[in-house]
């Protein structure tokens, strides 16, 4: 495996952005297809991408972890409510969304409202998460070399996995989104065949390709 060096305290961090569009639409689709039904929550969602696309699946309310982001969560997702605690929703919720929140919570963020401790609390029991954060140790690293541009918290699958077990989640089914990032190499993404299966896989819906096999962890986590 590969070092997640150095530590996020010491980057600058990347601004966070909203997923691209085929990646947006894969990650609704999981949702549809493996994580259930409403009312869902999307926590921290860059710019209210995720949020309007789950409130075309049934109700849907975002969760924020500072004004600004509920600003733009709301400009994103025009009519669905943003609030700022768990206890300010009406009730539990049957499906969550975390879409690159990992990548920006500190260690000591993680069990608060937005955090992996906050997910739990927020769901019912047997509702389900799913969870997308940058794999520091996927193929996706090992490909770009030093070109790599870590997140503010790089973790491994294997870290992430375990943050989720330790705050009482059954993972129900884990992967990763392939490589999808690329040029990897003098090939242009589009004919490189390695980048053929994260292709596929978005085009099936559906979770097929192996843990630390591109860019991202993907995980769907049940609360018991």
């Amino acid at each position: 495996m590969i070092p997640t060096t150095p530590p996020g305290s010491d980057l600058p961090g990347p601004a966070p952005v909203a997923p691209e569009r085929a990646a947006l639409h894969w990650f609704l689709r999981l949702v549809h297809n493996m994580v259930g039904r409403g009312p869902y929550l999307d926590v921290a969602g860059t710019g209210g991408a995720m949020l309007a696309g789950l409130a075309r699946l049934g109700p849907a309310a975002g969760l924020a972890g500072s004004d600004a982001e509920a600003a733009a969560m709301r400009e994103g997702a025009p009519g669905c409510p943003v609030h700022h605690a768990i206890d300010e929703l009406p009730g539990p919720v049957a499906s969550l969304t975390a879409v690159e929140v990992l990548d920006r919570l500190p260690d000591a963020g993680l069990d608060g409202d937005t955090g992996p401790g906050g997910w739990f609390r927020a769901l019912e029991p047997g509702g389900c998460a799913l969870v997308v954060a940058a794999d520091a140790e996927g193929r996706g690293r090992d490909l770009a070399g030093a070109r790599w541009l870590p997140p503010r918290v790089p973790r491994g699958h294997v870290r992430i996995r375990e943050i989720l077990v330790e705050r009482g989640f059954e993972i129900v089914r884990e992967g990763s989104d392939g490589l999808t990032a690329g040029p990897y190499g003098g090939i242009p993404t589009r004919l490189d065949p390695r980048t053929a299966p994260a292709r596929a896989q978005r085009s099936s819906g559906r979770m097929t390709l192996e843990v630390g096999a591109g860019e991202r962890a993907v995980l769907i986590a049940r609360r018991p």
